[in-house]
């Protein structure tokens, strides 16, 4: 199929279900409304990762310190009487103004020892949570007055902002030259350097851009729950899920982490409700296969179909 072609497939895809996401909260109750609002934060994670490590090829194990520190940012600034959309922009620039000096530390890293290193920053982000009582109230955790808090619906919108701006971000910087050298990045570091390519420039920027998000979905979490501590803002379950979605979907794509979260979100639902005892462990098996035998991710079922098409040109891609 040619390029224009699949570009104007997105694009519709795209704005329907656009659409049926804005029109979703008149139409169904607070349960369905809860549970898009839980797809939408995985899918803005799960992009949030696929910016650094899908298209960059560095694995990170600590994206949640990152969202850790936009839940606290969040709550602290609606207690100091900041309203809630503030508080969600201060904690994507919080996090952001974070990811700047550990980019440039971290990045110089390479293979297992960034993934280490970003896993330490996680587990240094909820000792600081818990030992900086006097801020974060230590282990004791936040709890948010109703009062302070937006609506279910303003939550829902604004994860579901997030979701969009953070995949729109990814479309934008996979056409653009940014994204070329990136995957150039992942794809060989050092030949990317010899032609000419400002790989720590580029890594930085969008390790920072990959900061953002988690921030801000951090904050929104932090109303949505209503309440939270070092364990379930710095959950290290959290970076795994980010990395299980993204390969389920389809690492370095733009659809990938959509189809990925919709569908580990519908699954887990599902066996959540038939067996409420052993759902995680099933749901980890069945991911497990479907890593094992498709590495691509279930994007590229639809990338294989096309490319046995009689028709098809050598090297076209959906």
């Amino acid at each position: 199929m040619p390029e224009g072609s699949q570009r104007l497939i997105s694009f519709w895809v795209g704005t329907v279900l656009t659409g049926l996401a804005i029109l979703a909260p008149f139409g169904v109750n607070e349960y369905y409304q809860s549970f898009l609002l839980q797809v939408f934060l995985v899918v803005a994670l799960a992009q949030a990762w696929n910016l650094i490590s899908g298209m960059t090829g560095y694995v990170s194990f600590g994206h949640a310190a990152f969202f850790g520190v936009g839940a606290y940012a969040g709550a602290l600034l609606l207690t100091w009487g900041f309203p809630w959309w503030a508080a969600i922009l201060h904690g994507a620039g919080i996090a952001a103004l974070l990811a700047v000096p550990l980019g440039f530390l971290t990045l110089r890293l390479r293979g297992p020892y960034f993934a280490i290193a970003m896993l330490g920053l996680n587990e240094v982000g909820r000792i600081v949570a818990t030992l900086w009582v006097d801020v974060t109230r230590g282990g004791t955790g936040f709890t948010l007055s109703p009062a302070l808090l937006p609506s279910l619906d303003m939550k829902y919108f604004s994860m579901f902002g997030l979701a969009l701006a953070a995949t729109l971000l990814v479309a934008w910087v996979h056409r653009s030259r940014f994204g070329l050298e990136l995957r150039a990045i992942r794809e060989d570091e050092e030949a990317a350097e010899m032609v000419g390519v400002n790989t720590t420039r580029n890594k930085v920027t969008a390790f920072v851009l990959s900061a953002l998000i988690p921030g801000a979905v951090g904050a929104v979490y932090a109303m949505y729950t209503s309440y939270i501590n070092p364990s379930s803002a710095f959950d290290h379950a959290r970076n795994i899920e980010m990395i299980v979605v993204v390969l389920f979907g389809g690492s370095g794509t733009v659809w990938g982490p959509i189809i990925g979260a919709a569908t580990v979100m519908v699954l887990r639902e599902m066996l959540w409700a038939q067996f409420p005892a052993a759902h995680l462990a099933a749901l980890g098996v069945l991911l497990l296969i479907v890593v094992l035998y498709l590495p691509g991710g279930l994007v590229s079922i639809v990338r294989e179909r096309q490319q046995r098409r009689p028709d098809a040109r050598p090297g076209e891609s959906p």
